[in-house]
């Protein structure tokens, strides 16, 4: 677009506080635009409908200003419910078309195959009922139709569950969901509404609306979700329950052979939940013994600091029977109590009850939640210089360390020496370096956190054994198991993170997001590419931006890891 004088074009304009701001131009002159802010939009910050403000157009891109989208008969914005209908397809425009969407009560929008949610922080009842769940079903599933069946339904994570659901049942091929966003986006709520929505598809065939009576499996897999946010969850500052891991969710099913299910005159196979399988990463184990002001630490710990005394006098009654939260320093003093409108009290029960649907229970539950416990206790241990040498250290704390001890059924002496002094192995031999104050500190933190990892990871397997297919899934008598089992993944993974303090969680968080970006980007641009072939359209170079620059940086031969392992190995690494 090129703009002349006196045009009366409108526009959006670069604002640092709404980032980008509706405008019509009023005049031109030698590359600087005066603008009008538009009238229309009364919730800006900062700035006044009417403002006047002058603008370089070298400051933009190509030297123009991105257009808006304008009904012609009525002058509004144009909302569109797949953003690929948009006239002019730029930041701008997608960002204020998801905020008309958003002030209207609909979080999802479309672009293409991906759904985009934008957050309302309040449930809808009317976009989660049995009839919407049953709706989507129907339309994307069971209903046989010519034309593109997105068209007939508004866009919603449901539309992802049920397409992902034909894609396994129809055309026999395993699927994979890839659910990311910043913290706070919503991803963990969103995981749950697809897992609930392809737990309950099969059981809609009938036409029945309501779940109906759930089996075994199909309750260990969906009350599976809140372990892994008791053990994985945490409150941040931008959200009370934010998962502080990477998780991919493998939900198996028992598919019927579409031979089969046309003998028997259903065009769509039966696809029934079997199982599930849970592979996690990049747990942030420096939770464990920090965390920012304001912020938590893992939910469980609360759990058990907010259970009734009786529970903590039995779990520990020398260091919970009147314990608080700052009475452990990994945890410290929080004003939060309640997540989601619970209290960590009854949390703690929800978590009980659901460790005992997966077989923990009685001596396996107690070890688990002492090993807590022992994470708890390990950080009231205080370390000093060790009066007749400052580069050796001694635990100064011996009421804490002799809590500890008690608690772990260890000797008081052999916790001091592990937590003190380095045992090194060179060959044949083995060499036993004292370790400064410093050094000791951040070896109890260590040894804290590969307890806390550790237990995680057994708590994963444990859920794992009681909800995978292999193991638990029983056919109907007469019936042949499955050699193999149908399988829709569910990725759900930390958006892109910068905290005032960034640790090396967060590098390798924005280190899988970028290679998440490429890998979408270069797959979108393929298929495009593949379909305008396909259907003999010539197609020109696609340009798009390209984070292989960043990418090197980090995986390079010179990059940042490449440079932290050969600090790993040098003595005084830093």
């Amino acid at each position: 677009m090129s703009l002349s004088a006196g045009s009366t074009s409108c526009v959006y304009i670069r604002d640092k506080d709404n980032a980008w701001i509706p405008a019509e131009v009023v005049s031109e002159s030698s590359g600087n635009i005066s603008v009008r802010i538009n009238h229309k939009f009364d919730d800006l910050e900062n700035c006044s409908p009417g403002e006047l403000r002058d603008v370089k157009l070298k400051d933009y891109e190509g030297g123009v200003l991105p257009l808006q989208n304008l009904d012609n008969d009525t002058g509004n914005l144009i909302e569109c419910s797949d953003m690929v209908d948009l006239p002019f397809l730029h930041e701008a425009a997608i960002l204020y078309n998801l905020k008309i969407r958003h002030k209207e009560g609909k979080p999802y929008t479309r672009t293409g195959d991906i759904v985009i949610a934008v957050n309302p922080y309040q449930w809808m009842n009317q976009l989660y009922s049995d009839e919407t769940r049953y709706l989507y079903a129907d339309k994307l599933i069971w209903t046989q139709t010519k034309e593109d069946a997105k068209s007939l339904v508004e866009p919603h994570v449901y539309e992802t569950s049920s397409l992902s659901y034909r894609g396994l049942a129809v055309d026999g091929m395993d699927q994979s969901v890839l659910v990311s966003g910043e913290s706070g986006a919503g991803k963990t709520e969103t995981v749950k509404i697809l897992m609930n929505h392809l737990a309950s598809v099969q059981n809609m065939a009938s036409g029945n609306e309501s779940d109906g009576e759930v089996n075994d499996i199909v309750k260990r897999v969906r009350d599976s979700n809140p372990l892994l946010e008791a053990f994985g969850n945490a409150k941040t500052t931008r959200n009370d329950n934010s998962s502080r891991f990477g998780k991919y969710i493998q939900l198996q099913f028992d598919a019927e052979d579409p031979r089969q299910a046309a003998f028997s005159g259903r065009s769509v196979p039966s696809c029934i939940l079997a199982g599930s399988k849970c592979s996690t990463y990049l747990l942030e184990k420096s939770r464990v013994v920090s965390h920012e002001e304001g912020e938590r630490a893992f939910h469980i710990f609360y759990q058990i600091l907010g259970a009734p005394q009786s529970e903590r006098e039995n779990l520990w009654k020398e260091g919970l029977g009147d314990a608080t939260e700052e009475s452990f320093r990994y945890v410290g003093y929080t004003d939060t109590h309640e997540i989601e409108g619970k209290s960590d009290g009854e949390r703690f029960y929800e978590t009980v009850s659901a460790l005992d649907l997966i077989g923990v229970n009685s001596d396996s539950l107690h070890t688990l939640l002492r090993a807590m416990c022992i994470v708890l206790q390990l950080g009231n241990l205080v370390f000093d210089k060790d009066p007749e040498n400052d580069e050796n250290s001694t635990i100064t704390s011996s009421e804490e360390l002799s809590k500890l001890a008690r608690l772990m059924g260890v000797d008081e002496d052999d916790i001091s020496k592990a937590l003190t002094i380095r045992t090194m192995v060179a060959r044949n031999e083995t060499y036993k370096v004292p370790l400064n104050k410093s050094s000791a500190e951040d070896s109890c933190d260590a040894f804290a956190k590969e307890i806390y990892s550790q237990s995680f990871d057994w708590l994963v397997r444990t859920i794992n054994s009681a909800t995978c297919a292999e193991d638990n899934y029983i056919v109907e008598k007469n019936e042949k198991a499955p050699s193999k089992f149908g399988m829709i993944g569910l990725l759900d993974i930390f958006g892109f993170e910068s905290f005032k303090v960034n640790r090396f969680e967060q590098l390798c968080i924005n280190y899988a997001n970028e290679k998440l970006q490429q890998k979408f980007t270069i797959d979108i641009f393929r298929s495009v590419q593949a379909e305008y072939e396909y259907e003999g359209i010539e197609l020109g170079d696609i340009q798009f931006e390209d984070n292989a620059g960043v990418l090197d940086l980090v995986e390079g031969r010179m990059g940042i890891i490449a440079v932290l392992n050969e600090e790993c190995v040098r003595p005084r690494g830093n």
